[in-house]
């Protein structure tokens, strides 16, 4: 199929395939006289790839896996497991930091209350 087809199914623009092709997230297409040709296991590293980012991973962080996939023939489920893992480690340290700041906000609204004698606005 033609990136046309490629951006079409996955939602991806054809700037953006090119983009992953270019870093190495996706093998490079086939070619067929002037055009590139992509298969239907390009749809799938597409989907995932946009997966990827739609929940938080950055490319270079999904490359690990990608590479690895590229590298043996098949995605290794520890180094997909143990990616989710350090991103939902980073997410529940953010949650904290903004747990502490929504508390300090709290703290901040309680002393204009206190100090100024009315609700703050």
């Amino acid at each position: 199929m033609f990136i046309g087809k490629l951006a079409a199914l996955t939602g991806a623009s054809p700037k953006a395939i090119r983009l992953y092709e270019s870093i190495g997230l996706l093998p490079p297409a086939k070619r067929q006289g002037k055009y590139w040709l992509y298969s239907e296991q390009d749809i799938v590293l597409v989907h995932m790839i946009r997966r990827g980012l739609a929940v938080g991973f950055t490319l270079k962080e999904m490359s690990a896996l990608i590479l690895h996939r590229q590298e043996t023939g098949h995605f290794s489920f520890q180094i997909g497991k143990q990616l989710i893992l350090e991103k939902r480690q980073k997410i529940a340290e953010e949650m904290n930091k903004l747990n502490m700041q929504d508390a300090d906000l709290i703290a901040l609204q309680e002393e204009i209350e206190r100090t100024f004698g009315q609700p703050a606005s």
